[in-house]
Protein backbone atom coordinates (compact mmCIF):
# COMPACT_ATOMS: atom_id res chain seq x y z
CA UNK A 1 0.00 0.00 0.00
CA UNK A 2 2.64 2.60 0.80
CA UNK A 3 4.45 1.88 -2.46
CA UNK A 4 1.82 2.82 -4.30
CA UNK A 5 0.87 5.77 -2.20
CA UNK A 6 4.34 6.77 -3.24
CA UNK A 7 3.56 6.22 -6.85
CA UNK A 8 0.73 8.06 -7.03
CA UNK A 9 2.13 11.18 -5.11
CA UNK A 10 4.69 11.17 -7.49
CA UNK A 11 2.26 11.49 -10.40
CA UNK A 12 0.71 13.85 -8.83
CA UNK A 13 4.09 15.92 -8.18
CA UNK A 14 4.87 15.85 -11.65
CA UNK A 15 1.59 16.73 -13.12
CA UNK A 16 1.10 19.71 -10.45
CA UNK A 17 4.70 20.43 -12.04
CA UNK A 18 4.09 20.34 -15.49
CA UNK A 19 0.95 22.26 -15.04
CA UNK A 20 2.85 25.17 -13.04
CA UNK A 21 5.57 24.91 -15.91
CA UNK A 22 3.19 26.36 -18.50
CA UNK A 23 0.71 28.12 -16.70
CA UNK A 24 2.18 30.56 -13.93
CA UNK A 25 -0.50 31.98 -12.47
CA UNK A 26 -3.46 30.03 -11.42
CA UNK A 27 -6.63 32.12 -9.53
CA UNK A 28 -7.08 29.69 -6.68
CA UNK A 29 -3.60 30.57 -5.39
CA UNK A 30 -4.30 34.29 -5.80
CA UNK A 31 -7.62 33.82 -3.83
CA UNK A 32 -5.88 31.50 -1.23
CA UNK A 33 -2.94 34.07 -0.92
CA UNK A 34 -5.56 37.17 -0.58
CA UNK A 35 -7.19 35.29 1.77
CA UNK A 36 -4.23 34.51 4.24
CA UNK A 37 -2.39 37.64 4.19
CA UNK A 38 -6.12 39.18 4.91
CA UNK A 39 -5.84 37.58 8.59
CA UNK A 40 -5.79 39.91 11.52
CA UNK A 41 -8.28 42.67 12.67
CA UNK A 42 -5.83 45.03 13.66
CA UNK A 43 -2.44 45.78 12.69
CA UNK A 44 -1.14 44.81 16.41
CA UNK A 45 -2.63 41.22 15.41
CA UNK A 46 -1.12 41.18 11.92
CA UNK A 47 2.18 42.26 13.56
CA UNK A 48 2.15 39.40 15.99
CA UNK A 49 0.73 37.29 12.71
CA UNK A 50 3.59 38.33 10.69
CA UNK A 51 6.22 37.79 13.39
CA UNK A 52 5.49 34.51 14.35
CA UNK A 53 5.17 33.29 10.26
CA UNK A 54 8.45 35.08 9.83
CA UNK A 55 10.33 32.89 12.37
CA UNK A 56 9.04 29.72 11.25
CA UNK A 57 10.57 30.26 7.90
CA UNK A 58 13.94 31.02 9.29
CA UNK A 59 15.10 27.78 10.09
CA UNK A 60 15.26 27.08 6.57
CA UNK A 61 17.51 29.89 6.00
CA UNK A 62 20.87 28.14 4.48
CA UNK A 63 23.39 29.20 7.73
CA UNK A 64 20.38 28.25 10.21
CA UNK A 65 19.60 24.97 8.67
CA UNK A 66 23.28 24.20 8.10
CA UNK A 67 23.75 24.68 11.93
CA UNK A 68 20.92 22.60 12.89
CA UNK A 69 21.53 19.56 10.84
CA UNK A 70 25.42 19.66 12.33
CA UNK A 71 23.68 20.01 15.63
CA UNK A 72 21.51 17.29 15.63
CA UNK A 73 24.19 14.96 13.97
CA UNK A 74 26.80 15.98 16.63
CA UNK A 75 24.06 15.39 19.32
CA UNK A 76 23.18 11.75 17.45
CA UNK A 77 27.16 10.81 17.36
CA UNK A 78 27.50 11.98 21.15
CA UNK A 79 24.64 9.06 21.89
CA UNK A 80 26.45 6.62 19.72
CA UNK A 81 24.07 6.61 17.07
CA UNK A 82 26.57 6.97 14.42
CA UNK A 83 23.38 5.27 11.78
CA UNK A 84 21.46 8.49 12.81
CA UNK A 85 24.18 11.13 12.59
CA UNK A 86 25.03 10.14 8.97
CA UNK A 87 21.59 10.09 8.05
CA UNK A 88 20.63 13.18 9.45
CA UNK A 89 23.89 14.85 7.25
CA UNK A 90 21.92 13.24 4.10
CA UNK A 91 18.78 15.47 4.78
CA UNK A 92 20.59 18.51 3.01
CA UNK A 93 20.29 16.95 -0.41
CA UNK A 94 16.73 17.32 -0.23
CA UNK A 95 17.56 21.22 -1.07
CA UNK A 96 19.85 19.63 -3.77
CA UNK A 97 17.23 17.91 -5.72
CA UNK A 98 14.79 20.97 -5.40
CA UNK A 99 17.05 23.18 -6.76
CA UNK A 100 17.23 21.30 -10.22
CA UNK A 101 13.70 20.95 -10.37
CA UNK A 102 13.52 24.55 -9.82
CA UNK A 103 15.54 25.22 -12.87
CA UNK A 104 13.19 22.88 -14.85
CA UNK A 105 9.95 24.06 -14.04
CA UNK A 106 10.87 27.91 -13.66
CA UNK A 107 8.27 29.42 -11.94
CA UNK A 108 8.34 32.84 -11.21
CA UNK A 109 7.96 33.96 -7.38
CA UNK A 110 4.79 35.84 -6.43
CA UNK A 111 4.83 39.93 -7.53
CA UNK A 112 3.86 42.76 -5.89
CA UNK A 113 0.75 43.22 -8.40
CA UNK A 114 -0.82 40.00 -6.93
CA UNK A 115 -0.14 39.72 -3.75
CA UNK A 116 1.71 41.53 -0.63
CA UNK A 117 5.33 40.91 -0.32
CA UNK A 118 6.86 40.93 2.92
CA UNK A 119 9.86 38.96 2.49
CA UNK A 120 12.48 38.57 -0.29
CA UNK A 121 13.75 35.53 -2.53
CA UNK A 122 15.77 35.87 -5.83
CA UNK A 123 14.98 31.80 -7.24
CA UNK A 124 12.48 30.49 -9.09
CA UNK A 125 9.11 29.65 -7.21
CA UNK A 126 8.37 25.96 -7.73
CA UNK A 127 8.33 23.83 -5.21
CA UNK A 128 9.31 25.45 -2.35
CA UNK A 129 12.12 24.63 -1.21
CA UNK A 130 11.72 25.86 2.48
CA UNK A 131 8.46 23.19 2.78
CA UNK A 132 10.57 20.67 1.05
CA UNK A 133 13.55 20.77 3.56
CA UNK A 134 11.24 20.74 6.70
CA UNK A 135 9.50 17.98 5.37
CA UNK A 136 12.66 15.76 5.00
CA UNK A 137 14.58 17.68 7.56
CA UNK A 138 12.03 17.36 10.79
CA UNK A 139 10.35 14.75 9.04
CA UNK A 140 13.10 12.47 9.58
CA UNK A 141 13.86 13.52 12.77
CA UNK A 142 10.08 12.73 13.98
CA UNK A 143 10.68 9.62 12.98
CA UNK A 144 13.66 8.41 13.93
CA UNK A 145 13.69 9.55 17.50
CA UNK A 146 11.04 6.20 17.57
CA UNK A 147 14.15 4.72 17.92
CA UNK A 148 16.51 6.38 20.30
CA UNK A 149 15.76 5.19 23.78
CA UNK A 150 19.36 6.73 25.37
CA UNK A 151 17.80 10.37 24.55
CA UNK A 152 15.70 11.25 26.84
CA UNK A 153 11.91 11.21 26.85
CA UNK A 154 10.80 14.75 27.51
CA UNK A 155 13.44 15.78 25.02
CA UNK A 156 11.81 13.22 22.24
CA UNK A 157 8.53 14.02 22.54
CA UNK A 158 9.54 18.25 22.64
CA UNK A 159 11.87 17.87 19.27
CA UNK A 160 8.69 16.03 18.06
CA UNK A 161 5.95 17.95 18.66
CA UNK A 162 8.09 21.07 17.03
CA UNK A 163 8.86 19.26 14.20
CA UNK A 164 5.06 18.85 13.48
CA UNK A 165 4.47 22.36 14.26
CA UNK A 166 6.99 23.55 11.95
CA UNK A 167 6.48 21.21 9.24
CA UNK A 168 2.57 22.14 9.09
CA UNK A 169 3.13 26.17 10.12
CA UNK A 170 6.12 26.64 7.15
CA UNK A 171 3.56 26.40 4.19
CA UNK A 172 1.29 29.22 6.05
CA UNK A 173 4.40 30.86 6.54
CA UNK A 174 5.85 30.89 3.04
CA UNK A 175 2.10 32.08 1.47
CA UNK A 176 1.96 34.61 4.18
CA UNK A 177 4.62 36.46 3.44
CA UNK A 178 4.08 36.26 -0.52
CA UNK A 179 6.86 34.59 -1.47
CA UNK A 180 5.29 31.17 -2.75
CA UNK A 181 1.98 30.29 -4.24
CA UNK A 182 -0.50 27.79 -2.34
CA UNK A 183 0.37 25.15 -5.19
CA UNK A 184 4.13 25.59 -4.95
CA UNK A 185 3.70 24.45 -1.28
CA UNK A 186 2.05 21.43 -2.05
CA UNK A 187 4.67 20.69 -4.61
CA UNK A 188 7.52 21.18 -1.78
CA UNK A 189 5.68 18.67 0.46
CA UNK A 190 5.06 16.00 -2.41
CA UNK A 191 8.94 16.13 -3.54
CA UNK A 192 9.94 16.47 0.31
CA UNK A 193 7.71 13.27 1.15
CA UNK A 194 9.27 11.08 -2.15
CA UNK A 195 12.78 11.99 -0.18
CA UNK A 196 11.48 11.46 3.23
CA UNK A 197 10.05 7.79 2.44
CA UNK A 198 13.19 6.77 0.19
CA UNK A 199 15.29 8.31 3.49
CA UNK A 200 13.31 6.45 5.57
CA UNK A 201 13.06 3.28 3.92
CA UNK A 202 16.91 2.95 4.31
CA UNK A 203 16.85 3.83 7.49
CA UNK A 204 14.76 1.23 8.89
CA UNK A 205 15.71 -1.36 6.63
CA UNK A 206 18.83 -1.84 7.72
CA UNK A 207 17.81 -0.29 11.51
CA UNK A 208 20.50 -2.55 14.03
CA UNK A 209 18.20 -4.79 16.67
CA UNK A 210 19.53 -2.29 19.43
CA UNK A 211 17.26 0.60 17.61
CA UNK A 212 14.00 -1.45 18.51
CA UNK A 213 11.07 1.40 18.55
CA UNK A 214 10.49 2.96 22.20
CA UNK A 215 7.37 4.33 23.71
Amino acid sequence: MAFYLLIFAGIIFVVLAVLVRYHNIWGLDIFLSHDLQAEGDTPERRTIIYQLLYCVSLFGKPLIAAAMVIFFAVIFWLYKYYREAVYVLFTPLAALVNSIVKIIVDRPRPTANFVQILATETDTSFPSGHVNFYTVFFGFLFACLFFVPRIPKFVRYFIQIISIFLIVAISFSRVYLGVHWVSDTIGGYLLGLLILVVLLFFYLRYLPDSHDRVD
